[in-house]
């Protein structure tokens, strides 16, 4: 057995079972500093990745579970890589968000429009590249959301290589397993470990609900030391 073919084989045994569509219907309707504040309220690890991983496009927002790919670097192109990594996501993809790991490397772009359209087209919700994407113009035209730490019109071809399929990655400085709930929107990326996801839920909801309470209460004009002492602050 080839050591891609292995590689995918062992990623199909770590996608689990398959994700919850209400779960990320319920997260689509928040944003991403209430699930932060979630997490930290719950005293689980801290789940926001740093301030360099950004939305390639305006408005652009994603909610999905993790389908984890590392990406090394590499002078001979292995077109057997690309080729597991589009049989995994064809047979995982519905629902989950790719995470890419570029091993710290700014050689090479990602993810970009064919990819990106590809992803689409097997139901992924976005993707998350530590790292560069390219085809920013054809990949708004998608609305495709990519989430990113900058662009480059690089390919991977002659530079880059598949590393891991569906094994933990380290993606804006925190470790995402396959399986994780990852969010993004305008103030970055957030990830939230799966097995904690409707725990999370509950606190950030809990969490909007004062952030209203306190939005309403300014509006009325209220003493804002008179509210901290009724709802405490966010």
């Amino acid at each position: 057995m080839s050591e891609v073919k292995a590689k995918l084989e062992k990623a199909l045994e770590l996608a689990g079972k398959p994700v919850d569509p209400r779960s990320l219907e319920e997260y689509s309707k928040l944003y991403t500093p209430a699930i932060s504040d979630a997490l930290d309220n719950l005293g689980l690890r801290p789940g926001f990745m740093d301030l360099g991983i950004k939305p390639m496009w305006p408005g652009a927002r994603l909610v999905g579970y993790a389908a984890t790919i590392e990406l090394k670097a590499e002078k001979s192109f292995d077109e057997s890589g690309v080729q597991a990594m589009m049989e995994m996501l064809g047979k995982v993809g519905k629902n989950r968000a790719v995470v890419m790991s570029m091993s710290g490397l700014w050689i090479a772009a990602g993810l970009g429009q064919i990819t990106s359209m590809i992803c689409q087209r097997l139901g992924v919700t976005g993707g998350v590249v530590d790292g560069a994407v390219r085809d920013l113009a054809q990949v708004n035209a998608l609305k495709f959301p990519l989430f990113a730490r900058g662009t480059i019109p690089s390919s991977i071809r002659g530079r880059m290589s598949l590393g891991s399929l569906m094994e933990p990655v380290t993606c804006g400085g925190v470790v995402v397993h396959p399986g994780d709930l990852v969010m993004g929107d305008i103030n970055g990326v957030v990830v939230v470990p799966g097995d904690e996801a409707q725990p999370v839920l509950d606190e950030a909801k809990k969490i909007i609900r004062a952030d209203a309470f306190w939005q309403k209460a300014m509006e009325q004009g209220r003493d804002p030391a008179e509210i901290e002492r009724e709802v405490p602050l966010p």
